[in-house]
């Protein structure tokens, strides 16, 4: 979970898993030899269609836990540069758990994957070049309405993947009450990693102006003009000038009911002195959002974040959707978030974090417009048979994890990152696992005697989505509730 206003499930979207077995099959014919045959497919979204390309795996870490013989036997396995990996399965297991560290985060996945996939889906062309530090733009846009505090821009470039929030940030003046251009203006293309800009291979750069607005008590930004640049390309370190004058866009309103006192109720569950600091909804729009989910960086169209997040609130906002007509169809979806900051207790220096709620939903599935959880977060978790919501020491090398189901909704999978705190406000990831069950036995390669970790339990209904075969599938809805546990030593 993360409180940034843009990357949503997508953050806990990697691989996943669980430990292994703890006993061996009873009935010794039910052991198979087994082989996992694994594929890996890069997907580009452009403004012309789908384009593919077989995954460079070769790598990557590929690996299975089993129990074999009264044992857990680690097998490594490897992959290739044509997008396929293998890894056997240690001789006489029934059940095993994929290991893998695709998209640079070790992780356990759960479920005797025999034909597992590692697609992933991007915006944009797959043969774009990173911007390096000097690619400066001088931004040249006219036909914005009369700036006022709390507005905002941002660049889009469909074909390419390039997604830049808040331009105006970096300006060395910034934009002034009144404003209705941009002149003269730098931003250096770099500092978003975003990608070059070649007009010859089709690419077109949008600027949206996201206007401040009041409902009520409340405020919120939404999309109300935009406009094309006009032959705007890049060549990498030089510097160039992206011309766009904006015109209105159609804008549409929606009523929200933000139900904060839903999501509030499961501030306990969430950790112990778990207390909300943001809660609201975004629409954002993405090509093929509706089959695909939220699967990577997307534009804005509305922001709204609630003045206090664990009230009940009404507000009505006004956006246009300047990407419908960009090539492939945007698809809008709501972005529904709140996140609590939750101290870690037992650990020195006194470490917190942030956990809570994130749902991803089409517009017509926010039913009457109103906005509560989809699903709520694990509850009574156990470490090595010891509650996890105190600190606990020498749980041992491989302890057991378990958990209630939510009271609402339902998980379809559970992903629980392991974490190391480093200071007061940094914390490492050490692995990353998601199983079907409502148990983990965390293997002994992962914790170090001495070594003070804690976890953060996300509770996921991800549909139909099946993450154990399909390791970064995703689609609409989808939600998830993050919580933390105190922390422990082995």
């Amino acid at each position: 979970m993360t409180l940034t206003r843009r990357v949503g499930i997508v953050v806990s979207t990697l691989t996943f898993g669980c430990a292994a077995s703890t006993e061996d099959p009873p009935d010794a014919t039910a052991r198979v030899a087994a082989t996992v045959h694994g594929t890996g497919t890069l997907f580009g979204i452009t403004s012309t269609g789908i384009v593919a390309q077989p995954m460079d795996l070769s790598a990557n870490t590929f690996a299975t836990y089993a129990r074999s013989h009264g044992e857990t036997v680690r097998e490594v396995g490897t992959g290739t540069a044509e997008g396929t990996f293998t890894v056997p399965v240690a001789a006489g297991a029934r059940t095993w758990d994929l290991v893998t560290n695709v998209g640079g985060i070790t992780t356990v996945a759960v479920g005797n994957a025999r034909e597992p996939d590692v697609d992933q889906y991007q915006l944009g062309r797959l043969d774009t070049t990173l911007a390096s530090a000097g690619t400066d733009v001088a931004l040249e846009v006219t036909g914005l309405r009369p700036w006022a505090e709390g507005d905002t821009t941002q660049i889009v470039v469909g074909n390419n993947g390039a997604v830049v929030f808040s331009p105006e940030t970096f300006f060395a003046t910034p934009p002034a009450n009144g404003d209705n251009a941009f002149t003269g203006q730098i931003y250096d293309w770099s500092l978003q990693s975003s990608a070059l800009v070649d007009a010859a291979a089709g690419d077109t750069a949008v600027v949206a102006q996201l206007v401040n607005h009041t409902s009520g008590t409340e405020t919120y930004q939404g999309v109300e003009r935009s406009g094309v640049a006009t032959a705007f390309t890049q060549t990498d370190g030089a510097p160039s000038t992206l011309t766009a004058t904006l015109d209105a866009v159609p804008v549409k309103s929606l009523s929200l009911h933000w139900h904060g006192s839903q999501f509030d109720r499961f501030a306990d569950d969430v950790g112990v002195g778990a207390a909300a600091i943001q809660g609201g909804v975004l629409i954002d729009a993405l090509p093929d959002a509706a089959q695909l989910g939220f699967y990577t960086t997307s534009p804005d169209l509305m922001l709204y974040f609630a003045s206090t997040p664990e009230a009940d609130l009404d507000v009505t906002v006004s956006y246009g959707n300047p990407y419908a007509n960009q090539g492939t169809p945007w698809d809008e979806f709501a972005i529904v978030q709140y996140a609590l900051v939750v101290p870690v207790s037992g650990t020195n220096p006194a470490f917190t974090t942030v956990a809570g709620y994130q749902g991803n939903v089409a517009l017509g599935q926010l039913g009457g417009g109103i906005v509560e959880p989809l699903i709520s977060p694990v509850r009574r978790v156990t470490i090595a048979g010891r509650d996890a919501r105190t600190p606990q020491t020498g749980v041992g090398p491989s302890p057991t994890v378990r958990w209630h189901a939510p009271t609402i909704g339902h998980a379809t999978q559970y992903i629980i990152d392991l974490r190391q705190p480093i200071d007061a406000s940094r914390s490492r990831l050490v692995g990353r696992f998601v199983t079907k069950d409502r148990e983990l036995q965390i293997p002994s390669d992962f914790l170090v005697s001495g070594t003070t970790y804690f976890m953060r339990i996300s509770a996921f209904d991800f549909g139909d989505v099946d993450r154990t075969a399909s390791l970064f599938g995703d689609g609409l809805p989808a939600a998830a509730f993050t919580s933390v546990t105190a922390a422990f030593t082995p």
